[in-house]
C-alpha cells in the first residue's frame, strides 16, 4: 500500500478490524442470550450502524479486508497458517516435522489437527466482505451508485477468494451471503460445485465491475486479478472453453507480458561477490522493489504490499527466509583436532539471513524436477535461484573461505536436524541479500554482513497472481478441452523464458503441468491449493515424496471439517467428510 494511504486509513482499519473481530467473536460463540441484546443507536462509537456511511468508510473496510488476508491468513509464522500448512503434506517440502516422524498427516489434517486456523480466517474474509454488502445497500450509506458497485466488486472477490480456498481444501461448505447478526448453529455444507459456483457468481461480477490493472493503485484489486482467479474456478467447474476465455483477458492484455529480460535496479549480491552469479531475469522478479508494476513488472497482477517501517505496513509478517532456509549458524565442519565448528559464525545477509529450517525442499523438488528439465540451462535451477554450495564464512572454522561440497569439506551429518534444518540448499527467492533494514545489522560487522538473530523476514512484496502461473492454467484448461497442441504452446512460453527445452504436445498432461508449476511457482504459491483443488495430494506424495507420503491416507484429498465447527452446529448436521 502507499505509504500516504496506510497512514490516513490505519487508525480507521484499526477501529474497523476490532470491530470485526468483536462480532466474529459472537458469530462464533457456543452459546449466547441473544434476548440480551438491544437495538439502539450508537453514536459515540464505531458500530455497523455509523461505521458504513462515507465512501471514506467502505475505503477503509476494503483495506481491512487486504490487511486481514496478508497479515492473518498468509502472513504468520504458526504452522497451522499459510504459507507453512500450503506446503506440508505436498511433493514441495520435507520438514524435520516429517522425517524424525512427528508429522502424522492422518492426525494433522484430521477433525482436531491444524486445519482448523485456515477454516475461521477465511470464513473471516466472508463475513468481513458480506458486511461490507450489506451495508452498501442501507440506506444511511452515502455512496453514489457508481461507487456502490465498485466497493460491492472488491468485496465480492475476497468473498469469493476465500470460499475458492474453502472448496479447493474443504470440499462442498456452508455458503454465507449475508450478514450474521446473531449467532447460528444450523449451518448446513452446499456441494463442492455449489460452492464454486458462487465463487463464479462473484468473480463474474468482479471481472465486469472492477478497475482495470492500469487504472488501479497497485494495493488494490484489479480486473485481471479477478479474472485469473475465476479461470482457476471455471476449470474446477469443467467450463474449459470459458476458463480458456477468462486467461485470455489476462495474457492478451496490452498491459501485461512475461518479463524476458533483465530489469530492476537491484544490487543484491550472493556471499557479497558480484562476480559469483551475475543475475537472470527470474532472478530480478525476486529482488527487493521489483515486483510491482511501476517498477516495470509487467509480469505482475497481484501483490501483496510489505514496508518497513510503515504503518499498517505488515513488515514483521511475511518469514520465508526464516522457513525456507537452512540455518547455517548450525551446520558444523569437522575440525582437524577432532571437534567441529560452524559454517556461518552468525546469520549473514549475503547468505540466507536468519534461516531457521523448518521447510527443506523435498529430495524430488531439489533433483528429479530438474533433470526432466533441462538441469543445467534451466535458469529456474541455476546457482542464483537454487543455491547448493556455500562458502564457509567463520574466522574460527580452519576451512574459512572453503566451498563445502566443491571442496568436499567434512560436513557433520550425525542428527536429523544435520540435513533437514541446518545444510541443504538455498532458495534464491526467499531470500533478499543485502537487503535487510539497518535495525537488523549486528553492530560488530567484523564479519561483513553479519545480522541479528531477530533478521529472519523476506524483505520483500509478495506475488499472489504472477503472468506465469495465468499461461499454466489457460495450459490446464487445453488440457481439459483435448487440446494438446495449445496446452504445450503455453507451457513453452514460461519454459522458454527460463531457457527450458521445449516440450511436444504428446507430453502434456496433468502431471506435467503440475511439474512445470512446481518449476515456475515453488515457495510462491500454496501448493496444497493446486494439489487438492486436482484431487492430486495423495497420489503425489506418495509417489514423489514417500517420507511425508507414509501417514497420508487415501481419503486425504480434503482435509477435515474442523471438530469444533461440527460440535457448536447443534441445530443441524455439518457433515464431516468420508474417511475422518
Amino acid at each position: 500500500m502507499k505509504k500516504n494511504k496506510n497512514k490516513s486509513l490505519n487508525k480507521k482499519n484499526s477501529i474497523l478490524l476490532s470491530f470485526f473481530s468483536f462480532i466474529l467473536v459472537i458469530f462464533l460463540a457456543l452459546s449466547c442470550n441473544e434476548n440480551e441484546f438491544l437495538k439502539e443507536i450508537p453514536i459515540d462509537f464505531y458500530s455497523p450502524e455509523n461505521s458504513f456511511v462515507t465512501a471514506g468508510d467502505f475505503e477503509a473496510a476494503i483495506y481491512s479486508l487486504h490487511s486481514s488476508l496478508r497479515d492473518q491468513l498468509w502472513g504468520q509464522s504458526s504452522q497451522s497458517r499459510f504459507p507453512r500448512i500450503g506446503w506440508y503434506g505436498t511433493d514441495l517440502v520435507e520438514s524435520r516435522y516429517d522425517t524424525d516422524g512427528s508429522h502424522n498427516y492422518s492426525v494433522l489434517w484430521g477433525p482436531h489437527g491444524l486445519t482448523f486456523d485456515i477454516w475461521e480466517l477465511s470464513y473471516r474474509l466472508i463475513f468481513d466482505a458480506n458486511v461490507i454488502l450489506e451495508r452498501s445497500e442501507s440506506d444511511i450509506s452515502q455512496l453514489t451508485p457508481e461507487e456502490k458497485v465498485y466497493f460491492q466488486a472488491e468485496a465480492r472477490f475476497f468473498r469469493a477468494y476465500a470460499y475458492n480456498i474453502l472448496a479447493n481444501l474443504y470440499g462442498g461448505v456452508p455458503i454465507v451471503l449475508e450478514e450474521i447478526k446473531s449467532p447460528r448453529r444450523d449451518f448446513v455444507r452446499a456441494s463442492r460445485q455449489e460452492t464454486y459456483e458462487q465463487c463464479a457468481s462473484d468473480l463474474e461480477f468482479a471481472v465486469a465491475n472492477l478497475n482495470d490493472i492500469d487504472k488501479v493503485d497497485e494495493s488494490r484489486i484489479n480486473k485481471l486479478a479477478a479474472s485469473h482467479v475465476l479461470t482457476e474456478v471455471y476449470i474446477s467447474l469443467g467450463r474449459w472453453q470459458d476458463a480458456i476465455n477468462e486467461a485470455s483477458k489476462v495474457i492478451n492484455h496490452p498491459g501485461t507480458k512475461l518479463m524476458t529480460e533483465r530489469f530492476g535496479s537491484s544490487t543484491e549480491y550472493l556471499f557479497n561477490d558480484p562476480n559469483f552469479y551475475e543475475g537472470d531475469v527470474y532472478w530480478d522478479l525476486f529482488r527487493q522493489g521489483n515486483q510491482d508494476r511501476s517498477a516495470g513488472n509487467t509480469e505482475s497482477i497481484w501483490v501483496l504490499q510489505y514496508e518497513y517501517n510503515v504503518a499498517g505496513g505488515g513488515d514483521q509478517n511475511y518469514e520465508l527466509e526464516r522457513f525456507v532456509g537452512p540455518d547455517l549458524t548450525k551446520a558444523h565442519i569437522f575440525q582437524s583436532d577432532g571437534g567441529t565448528s560452524p559454517v556461518l559464525a552468525k546469520p549473514n545477509t549475503y547468505y540466507n539471513g536468519r534461516g531457521q529450517g523448518f521447510n527443506k525442499p523435498s529430495p524430488y523438488f531439489l533433483t528429479t524436477l530438474w533433470e526432466k528439465s533441462g538441469y543445467d540451462v534451466d535458469i529456474r535451477n541455476s546457482k542464483g535461484n537454487i543455491i547448493r554450495d556455500v562458502k564457509v564464512n567463520n574466522p574460527g572454522n580452519e576451512y574459512d573461505g572453503k566451498w563445502v561440497i566443491a571442496d568436499n569439506l567434512p560436513l557433520k551429518i550425525s542428527h536429523n536436524d544435520d540435513t533437514t534444518r541446518h545444510f541443504y540448499p538455498i532458495i534464491g527467492k526467499v531470500i533478499t541479500p543485502g537487503k535487510h533494514p539497518d535495525p537488523y545489522w549486528d553492530p560488530d560487522q567484523t564479519i561483513p554482513g553479519s545480522l541479528l538473530g531477530s533478521a529472519q523476514h523476506t524483505w520483500r512484496k509478495h506475488y499472489m497472481i504472477r503472468l506465469a502461473e495465468t499461461y499454466l492454467l489457460r495450459a490446464e484448461a487445453y488440457l481439459g478441452n483435448n487440446d494438446l497442441e495449445n496446452a504445450a504452446k503455453d507451457i513453452n512460453v514460461v519454459r522458454n523464458r527460463s531457457n527450458a527445452p521445449s516440450i511436444t504436445p504428446n507430453e502434456v498432461d496433468i502431471d506435467y503441468i503440475l511439474d512445470e508449476r512446481l518449476r515456475e511457482l515453488y515457495f510462491e504459491t500454496l501448493r496444497i491449493i493446486t494439489l487438492a483443488r486436482l484431487n492430486k495430494v495423495v497420489d503425489r506424495a506418495k509417489k514423489l515424496n514417500p517420507i511425508v507420503g507414509s501417514t497420508i491416507q487415501s481419503h486425504q484429498n480434503l482435509w477435515a471439517i474442523p471438530f469444533s465447527e461440527i460440535n457448536k452446529n447443534v441445530e443441524a448436521v455439518l457433515e464431516q467428510n468420508p474417511g475422518y
